[in-house]
């Protein structure tokens, strides 16, 4: 079985992009070889993941929150232990304060290096408990800043308990907001974002509800160069020792990361709200191919 990558005319028959279809074998490895497909398994594990975590599936001595979907997993950062990654929350991946406990008390998961100008898209989905500060706090992300090297995404939780996120590069740009807190009990956010060099799209969802109007994606300054060589982080944007000082406590019960190339379709408001829905009633069960 394959995966058309674009519009492809075989045998007098036009096959759109994203058609899945199935040929013999010889005719299949052809398209594939010539990168007009790719093999796709249906029950398979979704081929652009990033990280999957579930710390319900963990135990308390385990040296770092795993990746299930590949190899990218969340190490701790030199000053976070075992027990306190495991030990206040249990079933839950916690960090410490950076400013109130040792610096770079955060988790750190390999480089992203999402290409937001490139086109491509990222899908994060969020489950945990985290309580707002008096000022906004940098949650979650690997941007800090508009100089060489700093730019990224960095996911923010403002004052209010509402949950947004900066992309960084020569300049930035701000999201739209969650429509509720999420600070206090057990809560989820989602975000899919849609890159390009004019222009890109966002949306956001919290607690399985779509924050925006309509149920579409809104509009987003496009062109800025988010590549970067930093860790994607959890309690904090910064990567070790950029001001590993600054961050905030976070017990994340479950963190879904997809980076999908420029040529993938973004997935519709509707398709991302019904996957979110099964990952909160079954958020250690990964995110299939089929489902986008």
């Amino acid at each position: 079985m394959i995966r058309f990558l674009g519009n492809t005319t075989l045998s007098g028959y036009l096959y759109g992009k994203g058609t899945v279809a199935s040929f013999d074998k010889s005719v299949e490895d052809i398209l594939i070889t010539l990168e007009s497909a790719e093999a796709y398994d249906p029950d398979g594990f979704h081929p652009y993941y990033h990280f999957h975590g579930f710390a319900g599936n963990q135990v308390a001595d385990d040296e770092k929150f795993y990746d299930l979907t590949g190899i990218n997993h969340a190490s701790r950062g030199v000053n976070l232990s075992v027990a306190q990654l495991w030990t206040p929350n249990s079933g839950y991946a916690s960090t410490v304060d950076p400013a109130t406990g040792a610096t770079d008390s955060v988790l750190r998961i390999p480089n992203l290096n999402y290409d937001y100008a490139g086109g491509e898209k990222l899908i994060i989905w969020w489950l945990g408990k985290v309580t707002a500060e008096t000022i906004p706090a940098r949650m979650m992300g690997d941007g800090y800043g508009t100089s060489p090297g700093q730019g990224g995404i960095r996911i923010a939780l403002y004052t209010n308990g509402r949950v947004g996120f900066v992309l960084s590069g020569a300049t930035e740009v701000y999201s739209s907001n969650g429509h509720k807190s999420i600070s206090g009990g057990l809560h989820s956010f989602g975000i899919a974002i849609s890159g390009g060099g004019q222009g890109g799209q966002h949306g956001i969802w919290v607690d399985e509800e779509y924050s925006l109007s309509e149920g579409s994606y809104t509009p987003l300054t496009g062109g800025i160069d988010t590549r970067n060589s930093n860790t994607f982080n959890i309690g904090t944007s910064y990567p070790a020792p950029a001001r590993s000082s600054s961050g905030i406590a976070t017990a994340t019960r479950a963190l879904v990361i997809l980076r999908l190339p420029a040529s993938y379709p973004m997935p519709s408001v509707g398709t991302l709200t019904s996957v979110f829905q099964q990952l909160r009633s079954n958020p250690g069960n990964p995110i299939l191919r089929s489902a986008f």
